[in-house]
């Protein structure tokens, strides 16, 4: 594995990590004008996330490797490092 492919699976996460993030909170804000807030917002994230996550599947580069892959273990990790700094 070259360094170049950690470092891009590295960015490539990192920002979709940040439009995860973008989105949760656009959902939230939306779920929150509606009277049942906690299951439609639910729904909501819910059904974004699983959504995203195909998208996500389908457009990155390393898709063709396995789950347990240094590279997408790497990015993984980024991904979700991104997601717990943000709420932290």
């Amino acid at each position: 594995m070259k360094a170049k492919e950690h470092g891009i699976s590295i960015v490539l996460n990192l920002f979709l990590g940040y439009l995860w993030i973008i989105f949760v909170n656009h959902m939230v804000v939306i779920a929150n004008s509606f009277h049942n807030t906690l299951l439609i917002g639910g729904l909501f994230i819910l059904l974004g996330t699983f959504l995203f996550w195909e998208i996500v599947n389908r457009i990155t580069p390393f898709n063709t490797y396995k789950f347990n892959h240094p590279v997408r273990i790497t990015g993984f990790a980024s991904f979700f490092l991104a997601v717990v700094i943000y709420f932290l």
